[in-house]
C-alpha cells in the first residue's frame, strides 16, 4: 500500500486486513525511524514492507516499533516487523501484561460470545483471532504514563495512558507539533458502517476522551476512519475537526449510556442478548446506523457490557 506524507516527518499507510478491515499505520522519519502499529499478521508483508521499499527505506532503518494497544489489528504484525527490522517493541505496561494468548482470547473473544449465548462459535472465532495475531513476540520497553520516546532531533513522543478501549491503550503526543497519535482511544461513532464505538471500560474511556479534548492538539492521527458528525470519513483530523471528533465521541458515549440505563430501568431482568438488540436499535439514529437493521454492529457487545458494569448489580 503506498505511503502518504501527512507531515514532513510522518507518512501514513492505510493497510487492508482480514474481514474488509483497514488500519492506518504511521512511519516517523527521524534519526531513529519508527512505526506506530503493525496491523494484523498479514499486514507487514502485504503493505508495510512494500511501502518502506517504495520510499527508499530498508526494513532495518526502522529502529522503534510502537503499539497503541494490543489488539490483533494493531500488534499482529509485530513478529514479522521485528524479524525484518530488529527494532524494539514499545507498548504500555497494562497491555503488555496481556500478551499471553489465552488471556487475550478470554478477554477479547470468548467473553462476548458467552454473553450472547454463542459459546459454540468460540473455536471458530479463536482461530480467526490467532491467525490475525500471528507469531508470538516480546515487548522490549513497557511504557508508562509520561514516558518519552526520543527519536532524535525534535521528535519526542510523550506517552499518554488513555485506557478504555483496552486497559493499556496509549496515545502518543508530539508536543512541539501538536500532533496526537490516538490509535483507537477515540472511537467517534464507530469505525465501520453500521458501526458502534468499541471499549471495554466505559468510565476509563470517557475520562480519556475528556482528557484529550482539553489538550492543544492540531492534528489527530487515528488508526481507523472513525465516523463522526461530518460527511468526510478520514483518519486524519485537523484544526477544529479534532475537538469535534472528541465531542462526537463523548456524545456517542452518552447516547449508549442513556440507552442502557433506560432499557434496564424498564426491564431489570432483561437478558443480555435482548438488551443488546434494544440498545443498538435505540442508538442507531444518533450513531448514523439503520434502526431497522437486524445485524449487531462491530463493537456493540463489549461496549454495552462495559456500560452495564458501571451500574449496581441487577437483582
Amino acid at each position: 500500500m503506498p505511503a502518504t506524507r501527512i507531515h514532513p516527518r510522518i507518512l501514513q499507510i492505510a493497510a487492508p486486513f482480514e474481514g474488509n478491515g483497514l488500519v492506518n499505520c504511521y512511519l516517523i522519519d527521524a534519526p531513529k525511524k519508527a512505526i506506530i502499529d503493525t496491523g494484523t499478521a498479514s499486514v507487514p508483508r502485504a503493505s508495510l514492507l512494500p511501502a518502506l521499499q517504495e520510499i527508499g527505506w530498508q526494513a532495518s532503518d526502522v529502529r522503534v516499533i510502537i503499539n497503541t494497544h494490543l489488539h490483533s489489528d494493531h500488534a499482529g504484525g509485530n513478529a514479522d516487523m521485528l524479524e525484518a527490522s530488529g527494532a524494539g517493541i514499545h507498548m504500555h505496561r497494562a497491555d503488555a501484561e496481556l500478551t499471553d494468548r489465552d488471556q487475550y482470547l478470554e478477554k477479547y473473544c470468548r467473553d462476548a460470545l458467552r454473553l450472547m449465548g454463542q459459546a459454540d462459535q468460540i473455536s471458530e472465532s479463536e482461530a480467526v483471532q490467532l491467525q490475525m495475531l500471528g507469531r508470538e513476540w516480546g515487548v522490549e520497553r513497557r511504557l508508562e504514563e509520561g514516558d518519552v520516546i526520543d527519536l532524535g532531533d525534535d521528535v519526542r513522543l510523550t506517552v499518554l495512558h488513555t485506557p478504555g478501549h483496552t486497559p493499556g491503550s496509549a496515545s502518543f503526543y508530539w508536543e512541539s507539533e501538536r500532533i496526537l497519535f490516538s490509535g483507537d482511544a477515540v472511537n467517534g461513532r464507530g469505525g465501520r458502517s453500521p458501526g458502534f464505538p468499541l471499549y471495554f471500560d466505559a468510565a476509563d474511556y470517557l475520562n480519556s476522551i475528556k482528557r484529550l479534548r482539553d489538550m492543544p492538539v492540531e492534528t489527530l492521527a487515528q488508526a481507523h476512519r472513525y465516523r463522526w458528525s461530518a460527511p468526510t470519513q478520514n483518519a486524519i483530523r485537523t484544526g477544529a475537526e479534532v475537538r469535534q471528533t472528541l465531542e462526537d465521541s463523548i456524545a456517542a458515549w452518552q447516547t449508549v449510556d442513556v440507552a442502557v440505563k433506560d432499557e434496564l430501568g424498564r426491564d431489570p431482568r432483561i437478558q443480555f442478548p435482548e438488551l443488546v438488540h434494544r440498545v443498538v436499535h435505540t442508538c442507531a439514529p444518533a450513531l448514523g446506523n439503520d434502526p431497522d437493521a437486524e445485524s449487531i454492529p462491530p463493537g456493540a457487545i463489549p461496549t454495552i457490557a462495559a456500560h452495564m458494569r458501571t451500574l449496581p448489580e441487577r437483582p
